[in-house]
């Protein structure tokens, strides 16, 4: 089957957007035609290499820590921490799902399952030009902000503490002050901070996991067909 490809949805106070911004968790875009500068070449090395090495330096093993990762987003649905989550989103006007590049690859399948529960979900990405809109959201609206290592909701952070809609951040990595601007704190686990072996691990398999977690809660509670 042919998975439709819906883009970004588009609403009155965010621009949209053409430019396809490729992976980054450091927060510049990749694109075949651009050639990257040392500075984010060595970035973009830290980012995949650092679990590699790890495996061969440190015997981590990919399979072992993916089986704690989802344990523990497990756990954490089946205690009901998504429950304040998943009726603010059923509540509430707008969801803007704001992310480095690299997430908004994996978040894009969250967008698409959403909106076959009616839920319409816009994707703004860190490079994009219509980032800076975040903080025009309104009281009504919902900010989730995914930074499984904090790094990048501490780059945003101005934009953030500016909205005014109910904010949640997805984490995977502890910062009491920077946690306090949120709402809701989602941890899907720990040791994820920028540089540490498990970041990648999180900010790919962690994310995708948790946010088809978070789907198949809201479709169980809300989907018109039960």
């Amino acid at each position: 089957m042919t998975v439709p490809s819906f883009g970004r949805i588009a609403y009155p106070c965010h621009k949209e957007t053409t430019e396809g911004a490729r992976m980054s968790e450091i927060g510049f875009t990749i694109t075949p035609s651009r050639e990257l500068n040392a500075d984010e070449l060595a970035s973009l090395r830290r980012h995949y290499l650092t679990y590699a090495r790890a495996e061969r330096d440190e015997v981590r093993d990919l399979h072992a820590d993916l089986d704690a990762i989802y344990d523990g987003i497990d756990a954490l649905v089946r205690t009901g921490g998504l429950a304040r989550t998943i009726t603010t989103l059923n509540q509430c006007g707008k969801v803007v799902v704001f992310s480095t590049d690299s997430s908004t690859l994996s978040l894009r399948e969250f967008q698409q399952a959403m909106l076959a529960v009616d839920k319409p979900i816009t994707l703004v990405a860190e490079s994009a030009p219509d980032a800076g809109t975040v903080a025009d959201l309104c009281s009504d609206d919902v900010l989730i902000v995914v930074t499984t290592s904090n790094g990048f909701a501490r780059r945003q952070r101005e934009a953030i503490e500016q909205s005014k809609a109910f904010k949640i951040i997805v984490t995977a990595s502890k910062d009491p002050d920077l946690h306090a601007i949120f709402d809701e704190v989602l941890t899907i686990g720990e040791g994820s901070e920028e540089g540490s072996s498990l970041h990648r691990v999180y900010a790919t398999f962690g994310v995708t996991y948790f946010f088809d977690r978070l789907f198949s809660q809201y479709a169980r509670a809300y989907d018109r067909e039960g």
